[in-house]
């Protein structure tokens, strides 16, 4: 991780972060590396409400809610 991300240390990711976090970093950061992703990632902010809601929801179910 840390070649994609030099803020991404052991112990940050270890101690500060999700495991679902560290999976969509891993993620987003091979695909960039690979040119898959062209125009960047989607921007949440030209999402409406309802979109960022059901979005919300899916990764909820998916990876679990965050506590704390």
């Amino acid at each position: 991780m840390a070649f994609m991300y030099p803020w991404a240390t052991k112990e940050y990711l270890l101690w500060e972060m999700s495991l679902g976090q560290v999976i969509l970093y891993h993620n987003v950061g091979v695909d960039i590396k690979n040119g898959t992703i062209k125009k960047g990632p989607k921007k949440l902010a030209d999402k409406s409400p309802e979109e960022l809601k059901k979005i919300r929801d899916e990764l909820r179910q998916k990876y679990g809610a965050i506590d704390g």
